[in-house]
Formats: structure tokens, C-alpha cells, sequence
């Protein structure tokens, strides 16, 4: 091909070059991209719900009325939170590192009880007139009505499940941790349920350093066996 014309080049970039470049190209894997497509795609879909019309029901009952039964159906399912000092007081002999995760994890999951509850209450009520409805109760509204996880909601710990199934994994979450803190150390640990991980896995380091004889924990890593039974 000449390239003594604009035109050929202009019709060179178009056919040869790519219109987007690959990870690679800024260093990173290509798992990269699946993760910016889901974002975008989350964003596309957003936008076209925003987009759609004032949904109206047949029986007559307006947004406000969804939302304050949704509000009352969530207000029941939300676990009582567990007295921190309870938690404190009966681990106060123990120096366990696991006693002190479990006194976190509490103390994170009963912030995020608290929120839901205070925003659920503040939402409430806006709707019945009593409080100025803000621009976050506003879209705390539209998130309800489109059965998703409030934005001030999901600083606990990351989630992509739809808020009715958020509801009950929360519930099943707080009861793993209610139980270790009214028997004993469970003897399987549900990882998932944890919002910080990774201070799970370093008490385990700790508590196992902390025995006679044994390694200091900067030279202690985890290693797995993988098992090849069928489920």
C-alpha cells in the first residue's frame, strides 16, 4: 500500500489497529479485563433502570407504600446485635489472637447492624413526613424498590448477591460469629464470613508461633493439600 494519501492512512488505522489495548499493555493480567467489563456493564445497566418510568401497581399502592412495607420486612430479619462488652468481658483472661478477631469481627458487623438500622428508621421517617428525605435516602428508596444492597450498606465487606439474598447471608454470617461467641472456638472455620480475612489467617500464624519450640511467626506460611475425594 502507497501511504502518499491521508486517506491510506486513515484507512490502515482503521483496519489494523486495535480500537482498545489489552492489559498487557499497561503491565497487567489478562483477568484484568474481565473485572473492567463486569464494572462497565454494571454501569450500562444502571443507567437503563434509571432510565425506566415510575413503576405503578395495579392495586394502587405507590412507591412509598412498597417502601415502608420493604422497610418492615428487613427491620424484622435484621439480628440483634451481641454487647461488645459481653464479648470483652468473657474473653478478658484470654489472650488467645483468636479472641481478638472474633471481638473485631463483632464489633464490624454490629457498625453495619447499626447503619441499616438507623437508615432504615431515618427512611421511614422521610416517608411519613417527619425528616427531610436527602439525596442518599432518595436513592436508598430506588435501591429497595430495585431489590439492591444501599450503597452505605456494603462497606462491610464486598458482595454481589441481590439484597434479598444479602438480608439472609448476613443473618447466616452473624450467626456463625454469635455461636463461637456464646459456646466455643468452632472447630471449622467459615472463612467467607469474615470481613477481614487476612487478620483471620494471621492469628492462626500467631497462635501457632506462640507454642513452646516453635517457629517465630515471620517464618511460618500456609500450605494446603488438595483434596481429590468427589463430593
Amino acid at each position: 500500500m502507497v501511504y502518499n494519501n491521508p486517506e491510506n492512512f486513515a484507512e490502515e488505522i482503521n483496519q489494523r489497529m486495535e480500537t482498545s489495548d489489552p492489559p498487557s499493555a499497561y503491565g497487567q493480567h489478562a483477568n484484568a479485563e474481565i473485572s473492567s467489563q463486569i464494572v462497565d456493564t454494571s454501569d450500562l445497566l444502571d443507567a437503563i433502570l434509571s432510565l425506566q418510568p415510575a413503576r405503578t401497581s395495579t392495586e394502587g399502592d405507590s412507591q412509598e407504600d412498597r417502601t415502608m412495607q420493604r422497610i418492615g420486612e428487613l427491620a424484622e430479619k435484621v439480628p440483634t446485635p451481641i454487647s461488645i462488652e459481653m464479648v470483652k468481658y468473657k474473653h478478658r483472661n484470654d489472650e488467645s489472637p483468636l479472641s481478638v478477631v472474633l471481638i473485631q469481627e463483632i464489633s464490624r458487623y454490629n457498625l453495619l447492624l447499626d447503619k441499616i438500622t438507623k437508615t432504615l428508621a431515618q427512611l421511614e421517617r422521610g416517608i411519613k413526613g417527619f425528616e427531610l428525605i436527602s439525596e442518599d435516602l432518595e436513592q436508598m428508596m430506588t435501591d429497595l424498590g430495585d431489590n439492591k444492597v444501599p450503597v452505605s450498606w456494603q462497606f462491610a465487606y464486598f458482595s454481589l448477591k441481590s439484597l434479598s439474598n444479602w438480608i439472609d447471608d448476613l443473618i447466616k454470617r452473624y450467626e456463625f460469629f454469635s455461636t463461637w461467641f456464646s459456646k466455643q472456638v468452632p472447630y471449622v472455620f467459615w472463612i467467607s464470613a469474615f470481613t477481614y480475612p487476612t487478620g483471620f489467617t494471621t492469628s492462626l500464624l500467631q497462635k501457632y508461633s506462640r507454642k513452646p519450640n516453635h517457629p517465630s511467626i515471620d517464618r511460618l506460611e500456609f500450605d494446603f493439600i488438595v483434596d481429590k475425594r468427589e463430593v
